[in-house]
């Protein structure tokens, strides 16, 4: 095979003075969400980069997809194709094997056709990403990885410890060393590229996930009042109430129910205390937690129609594992409690505490500590300030695109 010299390519780009092309491969795409595939690609659009992302014509392989996911986001395999997406170009490419993670046929010709000075995958041990790997000798761009998997979702059984015990030492190194770095999201993240999958230490960048902070915001405008109180008369929410807002699915994963618990043993107390659980999952699940006192259950809705869900509530909950909801709720004004076990530290520092996970009753003690409205207006405006000044999704786009210049 030919190598292309990235200097060479990237000089040249710059002497005509044609935008940076990137080209950002996830194994699957899902329109209506609001994940890192969905939005750092628009962020880095909006700094001027040509930027494409190519992925597979397979949403997003959730539990009990058809159930849950379907009635939101359509079927799970979508037309292959290219389209014009807020600012980026989406290329949906038929997919091929999904044993580890999903193989992308023809990507090798939409790579040539489009020859990026940047290519980024988003899974480590993924085909795409080994793909992407056998790729750049021939069309000379630098490859650049992003990291998501976080210890509270990691448990591989016997064959995949087996598995990674091997990875780690062959695709482990040859995609360490064919990569100029790797963005996991989080140092619990870190630990798992480098320690299970064999990452060289040297080429990491704690990078966390970002918020869309002209979308997420506090109420601040009499827009935002009139939304607000729109909002809580649909959905039968008095003005005094303390309303608990999760947003997601209904698995056990993420046990929206421990929070239906606690706020159902709080509200036969104080009938102050709501919750609004937005998102799906099977009818037993939906059932159940819809049927708790005080809780209304909603179904999901675009990522763009969430904002004034939020800012609708008092405080958002996350009972088990690392959410971006976690972040875009913070960036609307709302304290947040999350799980003990979470390691995203940085998502609490001074707007959010932790509870027992699954412990109801700590659950229902931390939601009754932000009863009065003065420390969740300053808890709420110290993360909306966070989330402007350090996770914003323009912030992240400026210093990746620093990154792959360097």
């Amino acid at each position: 095979m030919q190598s292309v010299d990235f200097a060479d390519q990237y000089l040249s780009s710059r002497i005509l003075n044609t935008p940076m092309r990137i080209v950002v491969i996830s194994d699957w795409f899902a329109e209506k969400m609001g994940y890192a595939e969905n939005l750092l690609p628009e962020a880095l659009a909006r700094q001027g980069a040509e930027v494409h992302v190519v992925t597979s014509d397979l949403q997003p392989d959730f539990p009990n997809y058809r159930e849950t996911y379907e009635p939101f986001l359509g079927p799970r395999k979508q037309a292959v194709g290219r389209k014009e997406l807020n600012g980026f170009v989406l290329h949906r490419l038929p997919h091929g094997s999904e044993l580890q993670g999903i193989s992308l046929r023809g990507l090798g010709n939409v790579l040539r056709e489009i020859r990026p000075d940047i290519v980024q995958t988003f899974v480590i041990p993924s085909f795409s990403t080994y793909q992407a790997v056998f790729w750049k000798p021939t069309l000379g761009y630098r490859l650049f990885l992003e990291e998501h998997m976080h210890r509270s979702v990691f448990r591989p059984g016997l064959k995949g410890r087996m598995f990674f015990s091997i990875f780690r030492w062959t695709a482990g190194k040859i995609i360490g060393a064919a990569s100029e770095q790797c963005f996991p999201i989080a140092p619990d993240v870190a630990e798992i590229a480098t320690h299970v999958y064999g990452y060289p230490a040297g080429k990491i960048t704690l990078c966390p996930l970002g918020v869309d902070t002209d979308l997420f915001h506090p109420v601040g405008t009499e827009t935002d009042r009139s939304s607000r109180a729109a909002a809580r008369q649909r959905l039968g929410f008095l003005d005094d109430d303390i309303v608990c807002v999760y947003s997601g699915r209904f698995h056990p994963d993420k046990d929206p129910r421990c929070l239906s618990v606690a706020v159902e043993m709080l509200h036969r107390k104080d009938k102050r205390f709501k919750s609004l659980i937005i998102g799906s999952g099977t009818q037993a699940e939906v059932e159940e937690i819809g049927g708790r006192e005080g809780c209304v259950v909603h179904p999901f809705v675009p990522a763009r129609q969430l904002p004034d869900l939020y800012r609708a509530c008092e405080i958002g909950v996350w009972p088990r594992q690392e959410s971006t909801s976690q972040l875009d709720a913070a960036a609307c004004g709302l304290p947040i409690i999350i799980s003990d076990n979470v390691q995203a530290s940085e998502r609490i520092d001074g707007n959010g505490l932790t509870y027992r996970e699954g412990d109801a009753n700590s659950l229902a003690d931390r939601i009754a500590s932000l009863a009065d409205a003065a420390i969740r207006r300053r808890m709420g405006e110290a993360g909306a300030r966070r989330m402007r000044d350090l996770f914003s999704w323009d912030a992240i786009a400026k210093q990746r695109l620093n990154e792959y210049q360097r």
